[in-house]
């Protein structure tokens, strides 16, 4: 397992960062669709009247507790379609297909060898001797080979009937990328997304209202919610790096329909970025929903039974009053390099956490990861996973 980064320079720079263009990305990724079993890209833009562009990719065949509908979310067309493909790429390589796992417990395996799985914030106590199955990953952090619990890699896990589960599997940290650098990135993004995001959910405290004073990709995407009638309040969570992380939530004043009291989050060194990705998490939300066949009808009942303004005072920490920072204020810390980013980040969190693993599942020629940082939040996923020391 390699944990020496490589450099790798930045070529688009439009609603994302990547080392390659849309267009270059798709031409590898679209001919894999029928290697991982996924239809052709469809585009989903046109169910909501904000016309944000989104696709998805579906995929026949999943394991039990996996997913087959994979989400496209873009600044544009080429942007969502691609992204729905790699997501696909992603969920597809980070399943289980056969791989090596040694079965032992932390004890034998040994503190230097092995991630502990208590700082996964356990949903229940371990039990000293306990087996499980371990995946071989890098600790990019310390440069190092270490064993991470197969749990906190594969999406979904399955124990084959040899251990218990830890927890939940879930495919946070689980990305793909252009190079692997690119994948690493954008695993660490979404898993400082997720702590932020807990933290915020567990004080009930949003952080600052974001505004957004610069003419850019954020302005044109709050314009076209403004245009359809839909008020959108844009938040700047506290985190534990340089990072921003941005949350969005949504209120349609026109249908005033509580299913459509979306949220959503982005995390991206550039805040401009960050807030257009959380924009983009909402119009997605708001436009698979709207598809028929994808919503829960439990869920609709549950909505409907509150209502639109009590969803609205039980999520009123989303709409609350607070201090205002603009996002032209805001330092942008990323670079021209992919692998300066992942540095900054891990330097960022060197005081927060032990470790950061990598461990490479890439199974066709798009690199996919899934990286694991045992300590950072992960309630806003899972409600019994509440870390111990709160801050």
């Amino acid at each position: 397992m390699e944990c020496e980064l490589n450099r790798v320079e930045k070529r688009h720079f439009h609603g994302t960062h990547r080392a390659r263009t849309p267009g270059e990305t798709a031409k590898v990724a679209r001919p894999l669709m029928k290697t991982i079993g996924a239809g052709p890209v469809k585009e989903i833009t046109g169910n909501d009247r904000v016309q944000i562009p989104c696709c998805i990719a579906s995929r026949r065949r999943v394991p039990r507790g996996g997913t087959g509908v994979h989400p496209g979310m873009g600044v544009d067309l080429p942007l969502a379609s691609v992204s729905a493909m790699m997501a696909a790429i992603e969920r597809f390589s980070g399943e289980y297909h056969g791989d090596r796992m040694e079965f032992s417990s932390y004890e034998e395996l040994g503190v230097a060898r092995a991630v502990d799985p208590g700082t996964l914030i356990l949903p229940r106590p371990l039990e000293r001797g306990e087996k499980l199955h371990w995946t071989p990953g890098a600790d990019i952090m310390n440069c190092e080979q270490v064993m991470v619990p197969s749990n906190a890699v594969f999406f979904p896990y399955d124990t084959l009937g040899m251990t218990m589960p830890l927890f939940q599997s879930d495919p946070s940290g689980l990305a793909s990328g252009n190079v692997r650098e690119e994948a690493i990135l954008h695993g660490l993004l979404e898993l400082l997304e997720r702590d932020a995001m807990s933290r915020a959910e567990r004080k009930r405290d949003m952080g600052k209202r974001l505004a957004i004073d610069t003419e850019g990709l954020a302005r044109s995407l709050l314009d076209r919610f403004a245009a359809a009638g839909i008020a959108i309040h844009l938040w700047l969570l506290g985190g534990k790096t340089r990072v921003p992380v941005v949350a969005a939530a949504a209120d349609d004043q026109v249908a005033k329909d509580p299913s459509l009291l979306m949220m959503g989050s982005g995390c991206h060194p550039d805040p401009e970025i960050a807030a257009a990705r959380a924009l983009t998490e909402v119009a997605f939300s708001r436009a698979a929903y709207l598809l028929e066949g994808t919503s829960s009808s439990h869920r609709e009942m549950l909505l409907a039974r509150a209502g639109y303004e009590r969803m609205k005072r039980i999520n009123r920490e989303w709409f609350a009053d607070a201090p205002e920072v603009k996002v032209s204020s805001l330092p942008d810390v990323s670079s021209q390099w992919i692998d300066e980013d992942i540095s900054l980040i891990l330097d960022d969190l060197r005081s927060r956490v032990d470790r950061v693993c990598v461990v490479d599942l890439q199974r066709t020629p798009v690199p996919v990861v899934r990286v694991v940082a045992p300590g950072l939040e992960v309630s806003h996923l899972h409600k019994d996973r509440v870390a111990r020391r709160q801050g």
